[in-house]
């Protein structure tokens, strides 16, 4: 029988029991064992990932409830097992409320059905993690092609794309906000409604030029547009609602815990609405501080917390600034000049992410003879 790749973690303070159970599975599980839960916690924080954690009930200090709810926070892909020798209604519920228990098993349990429990749990932890790859590369690679087009289609607005993800990004991330790639993708994908409105809107928008009544209410149309294009992507219905509320007014948010989708689509607007103003205050030549202290003045329309978060993270970030060749540029890095052809026409914007693609299209620009010398370029960390 092929021994299964996957480590598993098995916690008992029956020190015979974990002997007998290496020596019953050495040849079909990768298994390590902890005779506590503070030994199990410390395990799963230094020799993670464990796909599967059989845990006792009745242990010293660290009961088995307790010590599954903490590898749950530490590692929530992991497949949690329970294994108790006290079975009653009361336990089972908690356990399964609580350490969110994959199954739950009565001491003694025969060989061949813990076995074949542990492969249950180890085919589900594959199905959690291929669909997390799933997401983070098939998905995040259609959503990158989806930038890429609009790039170059309007490579104005996506250059304001570029920056408002990254001040939405260091809000995320100060907040510790579950689910980040969730407000990311908003960010990146804010400004695709930009797509349905007249390039010459577009441009007096950047120019902080004066808008029409009509040609106000055209603009406050691209949020809900760009929601309509992402609404039918599967697993994009939350990024579609927090782009369509982007221009919401400040509601009650919640920040911390377990937050519904809803309260994920509110947050997220909020977030979009802080990072959108304070870009296009420091687009128009406001300083940093000046552009925070303008949203701290006007409450009633930016929550003054997410203000406050993305004053505090924009002052850990550090900026390098540098001068490539068009062939030494890398994805990631920031353009800090337009990108236009010999004859005036705007390729790349100030202020965008180089992606892949923009890459692939500079090089073959520079290979053509239509654009030549360095760029101006600078990194975030």
């Amino acid at each position: 029988m092929e021994k299964l790749p996957e480590k598993v973690l098995m916690v008992d303070d029956d020190r015979n029991l974990l002997d007998s159970f290496r020596r019953q599975f050495r040849k079909r599980l990768n298994l390590e064992t902890a005779t506590s839960g503070a030994d199990g916690v410390q395990a799963v924080q230094d020799g993670g990932p464990f796909a599967v954690v059989i845990s006792d009930m009745q242990m010293p200090n660290m009961n088995g409830i307790e010590f599954l709810s903490k590898v749950h926070t530490i590692s929530p892909n992991t497949v949690r097992i329970m294994l108790t020798g006290n079975a009653n209604l009361d336990v089972a519920i908690d356990a399964v409320n609580d350490g969110h228990i994959f199954r739950f098993l009565n001491k003694p349990v025969e060989t061949d059905q813990l076995y074949q429990t542990i492969t249950d749990a180890v085919q589900q932890y594959r199905l959690i993690t291929s669909e997390k790859i799933l997401l983070n590369k098939t998905l995040k690679g259609a959503v990158d092609l989806m930038a890429d087009i609009l790039s170059m289609v309007n490579p104005v607005a996506f250059s304001h794309s570029s920056r408002i993800k990254q001040y939405a990004h260091t809000i995320v991330n100060s907040l510790s906000l579950e689910d980040s790639w969730h407000y990311n993708l908003a960010a990146m994908l804010c400004q695709l409604g930009y797509i349905s409105l007249p390039e010459d809107l577009v441009r007096k928008v950047a120019e902080g030029e004066e808008l029409s009544q009509a040609e106000r209410q055209h603009y406050a149309s691209h949020p809900a547009m760009g929601a309509r294009l992402l609404k039918h992507i599967p697993r994009l219905e939350v990024v579609s609602e927090m782009v369509e509320r982007q221009n919401d007014n400040v509601g009650k948010i919640e920040f911390q815990g377990k937050l519904s989708n809803q309260n994920k689509a509110v947050l997220g607007g909020q977030i979009l609405r802080v990072a959108i103003a304070y870009e296009h205050l420091v687009s128009q030549g406001m300083d940093e501080q000046a552009a925070i202290d303008e949203l701290k003045d006007n409450p009633a329309n930016y929550d003054p917390i997410l203000v406050e978060t993305l004053a505090l993270g924009s002052q850990d970030r550090k900026v390098e600034v540098m001068t490539l060749p068009i062939d030494k540029l890398e994805p990631g890095l920031i353009l800090d000049q337009p990108i236009k052809t010999q004859a005036g026409t705007l390729l790349v914007a100030k202020g965008q992410a180089l992606s892949q693609a923009v890459l692939f299209r500079l090089l073959a620009a520079e290979e053509s003879g239509i654009v030549s010398g360095s760029v101006r370029v600078f990194k975030v960390t």
